[in-house]
């Protein structure tokens, strides 16, 4: 939770991801404190956008999936690789649950498709399940026109979720951030990019929040002069300490790791004095 205190109550905004459970528990909490803004994640939310496309190309997760397990402990196939293309790294390992790491691998089989598929057909199929599935993966032409597809018109996802997870940006530069994917997206005119828009625009429609924070942020710009879509009790004065707004949960995300290092069990003789300079330098420090 990140709060802007005013000389009144205290405007806040709670941010968390989209789950059931967090999203009526803010609806809860909106009860008690009427100047609480309840927004999802934006880094969330179009990581889950991400997921979307992952679900539209399934060949090219099976390749995803597939290709990571055949040079996993096997030293003579990376030996095959390092031969063969020893300029390039190995490939890709995602981790689904971190945002956008799936969207690199696709760009990766793209720009090195040729001498991944030479490493691959060098390999005894007999070998290992995955090393069979790799090559008749790549025996499809229309594999390789997929991973085009995706780079081409996906390829900025992995950024922009970069980009919204450093600290310190204004309210209007995250949104713009949000903005110029949403553009980028737009000019997809086929079935697969349809579905990919639609996407985008539920995740971002169920967000109400974010939606008032962005009519504030265009009051705080002077692009908008009304206020008749914010709430009554968020007085103009309130909107100025929101200046700095994050629309992103990394920050707290990375508050606890600062307080898991300095409230470890091996800290049995830390003076008080020394835990406030520590947790001083810990919360200002710039982590990216």
């Amino acid at each position: 939770m990140a709060g802007w205190y005013s000389t009144g109550e205290c405007p806040t905004i709670f941010i968390r991801r989209g789950t059931i459970h967090v999203v009526k528990a803010g609806k809860a909490l909106k009860l008690l404190y009427s100047k609480m803004e309840h927004v999802t994640c934006l880094a969330h939310a179009l990581h889950r956008v991400a997921e979307e496309i992952r679900n539209i190309f399934p060949k090219v997760d099976d390749l995803i999936s597939n290709a990571k397990k055949i040079f996993l402990k096997a030293p003579y196939r990376l030996q095959i690789f390092k031969t063969i293309a020893p300029n390039i790294p190995l490939p890709p390992q995602p981790i689904l649950t971190r945002w956008g790491t799936w969207l690199n691998a696709p760009m990766y089989y793209s720009e090195h498709y040729v001498l991944i598929k030479q490493v691959v057909m060098e390999l005894n199929r007999e070998d290992a399940i995955s090393i069979r599935k790799v090559q008749d993966l790549m025996a499809d032409r229309n594999l390789e026109c997929n991973l085009a597809y995706i780079k081409s018109n996906f390829g900025t996802l992995p950024e922009t979720i970069i980009r919204l997870e450093l600290s310190g940006r204004t309210l209007a530069d995250s949104i713009q951030i949000v903005t110029e994917f949403q553009n980028k997206i737009q000019e997809i005119k086929n079935e697969r990019g349809k579905i990919v828009q639609l996407k985008l625009k539920n995740v971002l429609e169920k967000n109400t929040g974010f939606n008032t924070i962005c009519n504030t942020s265009k009051i705080l710009e002077g692009t908008e002069l009304s206020r008749t879509s914010l709430p009554d009790d968020l007085s103009f004065d309130d909107m100025a300490f929101m200046r700095y707004a994050p629309i992103t949960s990394v920050d707290v995300e990375r508050s606890f790791s600062a307080f898991k290092n300095l409230l470890t069990d091996n800290r049995q003789s830390f003076l008080f004095e020394n835990i406030k300079r520590a947790l001083v330098v810990q919360c200002n420090s710039k982590g990216e």
